[in-house]
C-alpha cells in the first residue's frame, strides 16, 4: 500500500469519526495498522455574558427561510456536491481546469470531479450559464450538499 492510498484511508477514517461521533477507529490490513483517535472536546469556559442590548440586532428569519451563511453567496444556480469527497478542478494535476470563473457552460458540461472511495465522480452543469464563483480549491474535502460552484 503506497502513501497516497494510506492518506486516502486515513481521511475516510477521520470522516467516519466525525460523522458517526466515534472516539477511536482502528484498522489493520496486511502489514499496516492505522489507529485514529478524535481529540476530546475543548472544555467550556464560562465567560461573562454581554448585555443583550449590546449584541447586534439581527432580523428574524421568516418561516421557511434558512439563516444566512457567514458569507453571502452571489445569486445564481448553486451546484452542490452530491457526496463527501475530495474536490478536483481538472482531470489531471497538469491539465487545465474544467471551468474558470467567467466561463460560459452548457447543461451537461463537466464542472469538477469529486473523488469518493477511490472513484472519480464527474459533476455536470445542471443548466446553461456563466460560472460566477468556485468555492473550493483542488484537494479540498467537500461535504455532502456543500455548494461548490455557482452558475448565473
Amino acid at each position: 500500500m503506497d502513501i497516497k492510498e494510506l492518506k486516502d484511508v486515513a481521511i475516510e477514517l477521520m470522516d467516519a469519526l466525525k460523522t458517526r461521533g466515534l472516539g477511536e477507529v482502528e484498522l489493520e490490513m496486511d502489514d499496516v495498522k492505522i489507529k485514529i483517535k478524535s481529540a476530546p472536546p475543548a472544555p467550556v469556559v464560562p465567560v461573562a455574558a454581554a448585555p443583550v442590548a449590546a449584541a447586534p440586532a439581527a432580523a428574524p428569519a421568516a418561516a421557511g427561510e434558512t439563516a444566512p451563511a457567514a458569507e453571502e453567496l452571489p445569486a445564481g444556480t448553486p451546484v452542490k456536491s452530491p457526496l463527501v469527497g475530495t474536490f478536483y478542478s481538472s482531470p489531471a494535476p497538469d491539465a487545465p481546469p474544467f471551468v474558470l470563473v467567467g466561463q460560459k457552460v452548457k447543461e451537461g458540461d463537466t464542472l469538477f470531479i469529486i473523488e469518493a472511495m477511490k472513484t472519480m465522480n464527474e459533476i455536470k452543469a445542471p443548466c446553461d450559464g456563466t460560472v460566477v464563483r468556485i468555492l473550493a480549491q483542488p484537494g479540498d474535502m467537500v461535504e455532502y450538499n456543500q455548494t461548490v460552484v455557482i452558475i448565473e
